[in-house]
């Protein structure tokens, strides 16, 4: 479990920005953003309750915005594994506690497979076994989907019913197979939920709304506010707030490099893709961190601004979306959303506009909490006004835990293997070794000691070392080939996995509906 910094010291305060202007901003669009999140999800709940589901009513994490605080987190709406799990719990379990309200952003815009995820099968014999008592599932993870297509989030469509119901009745098999009872019975009761919302066709439910809901009625994050990120970007507060990066274009794109590239430096990252890929510049034309979407054909591209004699102009995918004209820039994309084109922010210009207009404390998982930091440095350079501050929450479970252990172990040893060998005596009452060998082991290791004395006092009074000198390579050899022997069998099971059997074991993303009640 990652809690950083630990619970107790996590703001629950309202966060106060020095620039006046934008203080005015965010006051609007916070309680432009709890209105508008709370109508989703009663919006969404009650659609779901017509298809037989969330038959309970959940006490929603609200209030009013300027009086208290917001505490945010956020995902692409997918079928999530435990750390995400975990995040919206710890995010829902704090607001719920202090009495804050409690936001998440379904990053809708990105592009990918809503519908993803991975099922444990079992590859070849199913258990390998042997003497020693090492038993380790010849296991490998299979790739599944509930989507029709990948594509936007905003658009994934479920597979039918039909479809569906026989994928799932081979993914139950397959889980039975690898005696995952439990992780069967768990599944099954979700599966039919999906197959519930796909029945009800005519309620038009996407995937993401079948993630979301399935997940509410599991107890993961069922008392949080939700709303798409495609929504926030339409809110005329978003808008006015990426007006100053259009009208000064080439100037965010520098200072959005710089950012990168001393964060970089900082940490010592040499891959020039991570935290994000630096913008491209040009002397009369450079990219901004936004997406271009088109929700209608299901397409995004990136948002590039030329300089000419009229002004600037927007393009994406090489063609021209419209010419800036001073003083009119909010209209401009205003209207270019009507038109049926949204803009939506990208890399680190996501968080740093959540975290600017909306939230007064961020929980991100471990990824965002190690790009966040760049984040911090952007917000300080473009915008001259310190952040709201962020947290990480995360935690793993796995599927095959006691194997995964076993595993470990068997990791560990043949990593050691070779200092054992020649080392012994630093792993003696470690209980790696047995207490039958522990006590063999302690006698060869006292005869060779014995030996080595001898061979001392023998060069020492001139005398021939040859004959002890032998009987030391002897008891060498015999302590490496007996510990050789002691771990032969063990780790012979490991040797036989594959590196497909062994992902499958220590993986910590299956889907969080495999664990059940365990999750919530």
């Amino acid at each position: 479990m990652i809690l950083e910094p630990p619970v107790s010291s996590w703001p629950d305060s309202l966060f106060e920005l020095s620039d006046s202007t934008l203080v005015a901003l965010r006051q609007q669009a916070k309680k432009r953003l709890v209105d508008s999140a709370q109508q989703f999800v009663l919006r969404l709940s009650d659609t779901a309750r017509s298809a037989g589901m969330l038959l309970e009513n959940r006490p929603l994490l609200t209030g009013n915005p300027l009086e208290t605080p917001i505490v945010m987190t956020g995902h692409q709406p997918v079928i999530f594994h435990s750390g995400l799990t975990f995040k919206y719990q710890a995010t829902e379990d704090f607001a719920a506690q202090h009495q804050l309200i409690a936001v998440a952003v379904a990053i809708d815009t990105d592009d990918g497979d809503a519908g993803s995820f991975s099922i444990p099968a079992c590859d070849g014999p199913q258990i390998t076994q042997n003497s020693s008592g090492a038993s380790i599932p010849r296991l490998i993870s299979k790739s599944a989907t509930l989507a029709q297509t990948p594509g936007l989030y905003a658009g994934s469509r479920l597979k039918p019913a039909s479809v569906l119901c026989t994928e799932f009745a081979r993914m139950e098999e397959q889980l039975r197979s690898c005696r995952q009872t439990y992780a069967a019975s768990a599944f099954r009761i979700v599966a039919d939920q999906y197959i519930a919302l796909t029945e009800n066709s005519l309620l038009g439910f996407s995937t993401m709304e079948a993630n979301l809901i399935t997940r509410w009625n599991a107890g993961i994050g069922g008392r949080i506010l939700e709303l798409p990120l495609s929504a926030i970007c339409s809110f005329p507060e978003f808008i006015r707030f990426i007006v100053p990066i259009l009208e000064r274009p080439f100037e965010f794109a520098e200072c959005y490099n710089q950012n990168l590239t001393s964060f970089r430096a900082e940490h010592r990252i040499r891959n020039e893709a991570n935290p994000f890929p630096n913008l491209a510049i040009e002397h009369d034309w450079c990219e901004l961190p936004f997406w271009v979407i088109n929700h209608s054909v299901g397409t995004r591209y990136v948002l590039q601004v030329r300089r000419e004699s009229d002004g600037l102009v927007l393009e994406c995918n090489r063609e021209r979306l419209l010419t800036l004209q001073p003083g009119h820039v909010a209209e401009a994309i205003t209207a270019l959303l009507f038109g049926g084109h949204q803009l939506v922010p990208r890399g680190a210009l996501i968080t740093a506009t959540l975290r600017l207009l909306f939230s007064d404390l961020f929980i991100h998982g471990t990824g965002g909490g190690k790009y966040d930091p760049c984040t911090d440095g952007l917000i300080r350079s473009w915008w001259s006004v310190d952040p709201s501050p962020f947290a990480v929450a995360s935690a793993s479970r796995y599927l095959f835990a006691d194997e995964r252990t076993k595993l470990l172990s068997l990791q560990q040893i043949e990593s050691q293997l070779r200092d054992m060998q020649y080392n012994p005596q630093r792993f003696l009452g470690t209980s790696v070794f047995s207490l039958t060998f522990e006590k063999k082991l302690t006698s060869l290791l006292n005869q060779k000691e014995a030996a080595v004395n001898q061979m001392k006092s023998a060069r020492e009074t001139g005398a021939s070392a040859k004959d002890t000198g032998r009987e030391i390579q002897r008891l060498t050899d015999e302590i490496k080939s007996s510990v050789s022997l002691q771990f032969e069998l063990r780790l012979a099971a490991l040797r036989d996995l594959s590196e497909q059997n062994i992902f499958a074991i220590t993986s910590r993303t299956w889907p969080w509906f495999l664990f059940g009640e365990q999750m919530a």
